[in-house]
C-alpha cells in the first residue's frame, strides 16, 4: 500500500498474478486427479474381480497362464501409462502456467532491483528508520 508520503513508483495491483495462480493450483489438482484415478482405478478393477470374479480371474488363457496374472502383470504398463499421462499434461496445461507467473516474478523482481533505495536524512534506508517511541 503507498503511503501519501512515499513518492516511490509502485507496481500495479497483482490480481492478474492471483488469478494465474489459482488457474495454476486447478491445473494442478485436476493432474494430480487423473493420474491418481488413472492407477488406482485400475488397481481397485483389478482388486474387485479378485475378490467378486474368482472363477474369471482364475480361467486359463492358454496353458498355465490365467486371466488373473495376465490382468496383475499390465499394471505396471498402467502404472507407466499413469506416469506418462501425468508428464503430458503436465508439459501441455501446467508448465505453460508456471512459466508465465515466474517470467512475471523475475520481471518485477528486476523492476524492483532497478529502483534505487530511498535515502533519509540520518542516511539510513528508509525501511531502517525508527517508527515512533524508540529513540537512537
Amino acid at each position: 500500500m503507498q503511503q501519501p508520503w512515499d513518492t516511490s513508483p509502485q507496481p500495479p495491483a497483482a490480481t492478474d498474478d492471483r488469478d494465474d495462480l489459482h488457474r495454476l493450483g486447478a491445473a494442478y489438482r485436476r493432474l494430480r486427479r487423473v493420474a491418481t484415478f488413472t492407477a488406482l482405478g485400475y488397481f481397485v478393477v483389478f482388486l474387485f474381480l479378485s475378490g467378486y470374479a474368482p472363477s474369471m480371474m482364475t480361467g486359463n488363457i492358454t496353458g498355465g497362464l490365467t486371466i488373473g496374472l495376465v490382468l496383475g502383470l499390465l499394471q505396471l504398463p498402467v502404472a507407466l501409462a499413469a506416469i506418462a499421462l501425468y508428464e503430458r499434461i503436465a508439459r501441455n496445461r501446467v508448465d505453460p502456467l508456471a512459466a508465465a507467473i515466474r517470467e512475471r516474478a523475475e520481471q518485477a523482481a528486476a523492476a524492483a532491483a532497478a529502483r534505487p533505495e530511498r535515502q533519509s536524512r540520518s542516511g539510513r534506508p528508509v525501511w531502517q528508520q525508527p517508527t515512533g517511541g524508540a529513540r537512537t
